[in-house]
């Protein structure tokens, strides 16, 4: 085994390296002046040696070191301005290797140490977080979990309980949707069917669009229509996927009580070999469960002078009905859906980044209207004896036409001489459309969008931040400052031919037919919020108050039939305000280089939405008005925990990484429909097992159709153990949540407490898997096993009522798949991907899917190929 070069020339130098000589690039006679120029570095995550040759190769230095032991190693990618000896020192900081620059070059030599954070402190980048590297990459893992450490980030403030998907990670999964992809991660859980555009992400027991935001490269994604789906991102697209769990980011306003996801797409530097300025990308994948066809390329592009690059990608998915495994179909479950996706980034000088994005994706085709559910609406023996099996069954169906657009623009100066400034602003603009038509012999109700549907929602940002980096005696302040402006506007409108009241086409009081629907108004909500964030760090401790101030204005839009715009019913969609403050602590220390503490306090408040203000029924109704009246919902959320990482533990060169976390939110003045109990005196009669009209109440109670019911408390506890070494790794997560409201939803004077609905049951993952360095080839299983959900809000309130918001009890299953990672051809050849997810073909239910059978067996295989 070759040793690594020494300070003092000898022959076994020599020796070594000319057996290294295809891994040298060309010299310089400049070397030391690296120390003062700093240029940008875009380096790939993947494996040490090809990283070392590509930043060897842009900053056009000679670099040394031995292949048989940086093999091992994977690290994350680099993107930034820093001088080459910075470059090079950041990239190994995490490894048990250092760099060392001789009057040839730079060479790669064993750490006598291994207090990476005396590294990171020698090079002056005490803003520079430690990759998360060491032996074996953590994306080999089920996902990604940032290490906290105590030292400030250098892009944004710390964030805590942080977890995410990288490239390679998103590339295993294969996934059909974005749902899919986050199922794998504790206290995560996707709801709905495998149907497009059929899923919802819960976190922390939370589903809703308010409480679960979804950005995709800082575009709001915000669709809430009625028994629809509210995720429409094609993964192919997508090179990371954070989750933050709880309302605990300053940044996010008006909800995120369970949590932020945030997409990002793929740039050109994340495609292109660094030796090449232009490439291109094919990608073929094959599913057999539905016999789906996934067709990518993509084109990119850099200067020479590295002012510009930019990319156009696009992707087709074609599919057929997806199997259950007992081997019967999701009927019109197929899709065909094309997704465009264009960037454009310019560097016009040093600091200074400008970014275009534009998305684009469809689907048309023929499928049930409740997107989210099984095939709740089948025809009878006498429907398809009569129109034949084609026409029976599309009777029962809508022809969906679905578009939806994300366009950003954004703006970045951070100069490396003056610490203060960071900026950052973006602009965006997203919309979503959905127009469902029916057969024009079919008659369906109002309840169901009617014969015909337009539904669109638009989203409208801007945002504008700076976090300046002040160093003191008494420690060092990361201060975020920030302003946002948010419009979420939502049109909508149905054409309805049905008989009742007479024939509605005819009809003057439904004007003829076309109005907007009674559930789903329309109008826009417009947000102005500002925020600060000092992340103060005095020693081993990280202090981080911050404030937010949130300004909400509501404003409907009148119903175009007069029977949904009657001021003596209570329609009244006049505008509502809402404004308040949310004060969130955050507090990190790190008692031992192995162990930090966490641990966060937020308050934080959201606006009802305009379908709770603003959704009616007609005048005779109990409830027939709006529901200006409402208060906003409020949340106080608390989380603690403790993250523990081991070096050298079992292995020389192995990382072992435990993080351990408990939530506790309590939420208050809930927003839920009004039905059932409408007053204190009739919900107390029906408590004690009485029976009571509305006549009990004196008309006294509240006549809109949403209300602020009783309080409820949620626990989360998850407990996550991540082992790479160079040649295996493993993982396991465990996350059991309990939700309980004080009262039952529809009779907030129950005297009893209730299980809440949106609980997912306990969940636990595994992994297991090999590394073959010299091949490319990583393989392995993963399991996913879900417990029994025996408790159901049924269990507290057997009214009728409760029972149409509970969901069906499930008995646990466990999901088994296995997976391979190979690049026969190295770095530059093609690269395969072969899974099979539910291995042993288990039929099970999903609780939050509302009792939806889950997806049979399904072998999958990719083969990517970059130019």
């Amino acid at each position: 085994m070759p040793q690594l070069i020494s300070p003092r020339p000898t022959f076994k130098t020599l020796v070594i390296a000319m057996s290294f000589s295809l891994f040298l690039v060309r010299p310089t006679t400049a070397i030391y002046a690296q120390d003062i120029v700093t240029q940008d570095y875009q380096i790939q995550s993947g494996s040490l040696t090809q990283a070392l040759n590509r930043i060897a190769q842009q900053a056009n230095i000679s670099l040394l070191f031995d292949v048989q032991k940086t093999n091992h190693y994977q690290v994350k990618s680099i993107q930034g301005r820093y001088t080459t000896d910075q470059a090079l020192r950041l990239l190994v900081q995490a490894t048990p290797f250092q760099i060392k620059k001789t009057a040839a070059g730079y060479v790669l030599i064993d750490r006598p140490s291994n207090n990476v954070t005396a590294v990171t402190d020698s090079l002056g980048l005490a803003d520079i977080s430690r990759s998360e590297v060491s032996g074996a990459s953590s994306h080999n893992q089920i996902y990604q979990m940032s290490p906290i450490y105590i030292q400030a980030q250098a892009e944004d403030t710390l964030q805590f309980g942080q977890s995410a998907l990288d490239q390679g990670t998103i590339n295993r999964y294969q996934a059909n949707n974005v749902a899919q992809l986050l199922d794998t991660m504790p206290a995560v859980s996707s709801a709905g069917s495998p149907r497009p555009g059929g899923q919802t992400i819960n976190i922390l027991g939370m589903g809703g669009v308010a409480d679960v935001p979804i950005s995709l490269d800082d575009s709001i994604k915000a669709f809430d229509k009625y028994r629809q789906g509210s995720v429409f991102i094609e993964p192919e697209i997508l090179k990371r996927v954070t989750v933050d769990k709880g309302p605990h980011n300053v940044e996010v306003g008006n909800g995120g009580f369970g949590g932020k996801v945030s997409l990002e797409t793929k740039d050109a530097a994340d495609l292109l070999f660094d030796d090449r300025p232009v490439g291109a990308f094919l990608k073929y994948s094959r599913f057999s469960n539905n016999q789906q066809n996934t067709y990518t390329g993509a084109v990119y592009a850099k200067s020479s002078n590295g002012l510009v690059d930019g990319l156009l990608y696009y992707t087709k998915r074609d599919s057929d009905n997806v199997k259950r495994p007992d081997g019967t179909k999701f009927l019109y479950s197929g899709q065909e859906q094309d997704t465009y996706l264009a960037k454009l980034n310019f560097y016009p000088s040093d600091g200074h980044k400008i970014s275009l994005n534009a998305m684009q994706s469809g689907h048309i085709g023929w499928e049930p209207f409740a997107a989210m559910r099984d095939q709740d609406a089948t025809p009878s023996a006498s429907d398809i004896a009569k129109y034949g099996y084609d026409e029976a069954w599309k009777r029962k169906l809508v022809y969906r036409n679905q578009q939806d657009e994300s366009y950003s623009f954004a703006y970045a100066f951070n100069p490396d001489d003056n610490s203060y400034i960071n900026l950052k602003a973006i602009a965006s603009y997203s919309k979503t459309n959905q127009h469902d038509e029916r057969l024009a012999s079919v008659t369906s109700s109002a309840g169901l969008l009617g014969n015909e549907s337009w539904v669109k929602y638009i989203n409208s940002a801007f945002k504008i931040s700076n976090i300046s980096d002040i160093k003191s005696n008494y420690g060092d302040h990361k201060i975020k400052v920030g302003a946002q402006f948010q419009r979420m506007q939502q049109d909508s409108l149905l054409y309805d031919k049905s008989k009742a009241d007479r024939s509605k086409p005819s009809n003057a009081d439904y004007n003829y037919g076309y109005y907007q629907p009674y559930y789903m108004p329309e109008g826009r909500q417009d947000m102005l919020s500002a925020f600060i964030e000092d992340q103060y760090q005095i020693g081993a401790l990280t202090i981080s108050p911050s404030l937010r101030y949130d300004d909400i204005t509501n404003k409907g839009k009148a119903n175009i039939a007069a029977r949904y715009n009657d001021p003596t019913a209570g329609h009244d969609y006049s505008a509502k305000n809402y404004n308040g403050w949310s004060p969130r602590l955050a507090l990190a220390w790190q008692q031992a280089e192995y162990l930090t503490w966490f641990g966060n306090m937020s308050k934080t408040w959201r606006s009802p939405r305009l379908d709770e203000l603003y959704s009616v029924q007609y005048a005779n109704a109990a409830a027939s008005g709006t529901s200006l009246y409402l208060k906003p919902e409020k949340m106080l959320a608390i989380r603690v925990g403790n993250e523990m990482n081991f070096q050298d533990l079992l292995h020389d060169d192995d990382h072992l990484q435990l993080r351990l976390t408990y939530h506790h939110n309590r939420g208050s003045d809930e927003i839920f429909k009004n039905l059932s109990s409408f007053c204190q005196t009739q919900g107390e009669i029906r408590g004690h097992g009485g029976d009571a009209g509305i006549d009990v109440c004196n008309g006294q109670y509240d006549k809109g159709w949403y209300r602020n019911v009783k309080d409820y408390t949620i626990k989360a506890y998850e407990a996550e153990l991540f082992y790479n070494q160079p040649m295996w790794f493993a993982g396991l997560t465990y996350a059991y949540i309990r939700g309980e409201r004080d009262q039952s939803p529809v009779n907030p004077w129950l005297g009893r407490k209730t299980w809440m609905s949106s609980i997912p049951p306990k969940k636990a993952t595994a992994t297991l898997g090999v590394n073959v360095p010299e091949h490319d080839l990583t393989m392995g299983w993963r399991g996913i096993f879900v417990g029994a959900q025996r408790r159901s809000l049924k269990d507290g309130d057997d009214s009728i009522a409760a029972s149409s918001y509970s969901l069906p009890k499930t008995k646990g299953y466990a999901l088994h798949g296995v997976f391979v990672d190979w690049q026969p051809a190295g770095e530059k050849g093609p690269h395969l991907n072969l899974s099979i997810d539910n291995l042993f073909n288990r039929d099970y239910k999903m609780y939050l899917g509302e009792y939806m059978t889950g997806t049979g067996r399904d072998y999958k295989m990719s083969i990517t190929q970059r130019f």
